[in-house]
């Protein structure tokens, strides 16, 4: 264990860009009380500035910031499945989805199987295709609902993110096999990792993924806590964030699962304010008898 008795001067001026992101509307609902609460788990000292580090380049998304990055995806599945020629300057492609202006009907499904229960993924995908384009809720269905599509039908599975692409690859497989035999589906996201892409491209080549916002390991805590390191914001030489990230989880939060970059080991700095994928760091999500996350699951 790393003691100091006061915190750094760098570590207070992290707190005060942190208070600043959660007092704004970057990153509300998110408040300063509950990032004070989770960094309370912390001790002075190395503990401490990897937990600021963390909060300071966390990807926080509202339901604002989730929604504008899923117009821009579907704008580009728009685009992928109209004709060139129907595509004028002045083109409405909420119209084209919604089926007022163009022949082609398009139906939108959750990658969960769930469109009622509050707060669920299916339940806020399905608002978000609201607020985004005012969906009718007669083109939400599931992708099982489906053994083939009609030539003038297209089928979009929409989710918040993806990240190692296992989970919507296991889902599709179990649910959505329709998709894997023709070129008229596609998976829209507001979020990419370029790990998920690689994944559909290689076992699904016909399914185009279409995304607002695209990450990559760089934006990811290995990567990120070397140039911590290499950029001289990480003081400590006698043990790397890596390493202290590693050493809290073995020690304190004692997660009964082992898996602290999280799913797939990509060790994503990303939360909602729905919620946060398990492909983010543990220390965000999970909880245990001596662990409380940051952002419930």
């Amino acid at each position: 264990m790393h003691l100091s008795i006061e915190p750094s001067k760098d570590d207070v001026n992290l707190k005060k860009i942190i208070k600043l992101l959660c007092t704004t509307k970057i990153r509300q609902p998110l408040n300063f009380e509950q990032t004070k609460a989770w960094l309370k788990q912390f001790d002075q000292g190395p503990e401490l500035t990897v937990a600021l580090l963390i909060l300071r380049f966390l990807i926080y998304r509202t339901s604002d910031q989730l929604a504008s990055s899923l117009k821009q995806a579907l704008k580009l599945a728009t685009r992928n499945f109209t004709e060139q020629s129907c595509l004028s300057e002045t083109y409405d492609w909420r119209e084209i989805l919604n089926g007022t202006s163009e022949e082609l009907v398009f139906y939108f499904g959750p990658a969960k199987h769930e469109f009622t229960a509050p707060g669920k993924s299916g339940e806020i995908i399905a608002r978000l295709l609201k607020s985004c384009i005012g969906l009718d809720s007669s083109k939400l269905s599931y992708p099982d609902q489906f053994t083939k599509l009609a030539s003038k039908e297209r089928y979009f599975l929409v989710d918040d993110g993806i990240y190692t692409g296992h989970q919507l690859n296991e889902f599709i497989h179990l649910h959505g096999s329709f998709m894997t035999s023709c070129s008229q589906t596609g998976i829209v996201v507001a979020i990419a990792h370029d790990t998920g892409i690689s994944l559909f491209k290689n076992n699904y080549p016909n399914i185009p993924i279409f995304y607002g916002e695209k990450i990559t390991s760089k934006n990811c805590f290995e990567t990120i806590s070397k140039e911590w390191i290499d950029d001289g914001i990480w003081p400590y030489t006698e043990i790397t964030p890596l390493e202290q990230y590693f050493e809290i989880v073995k020690n304190k939060a004692k997660f009964e699962k082992k898996m602290p970059l999280g799913y797939g080991n990509l060790g994503c700095l990303i939360a909602y304010d729905h919620g946060i994928p398990d492909d983010s760091l543990q220390l965000l999500w999970d909880k245990s008898e001596s662990w409380n996350p940051l952002v419930a699951r």
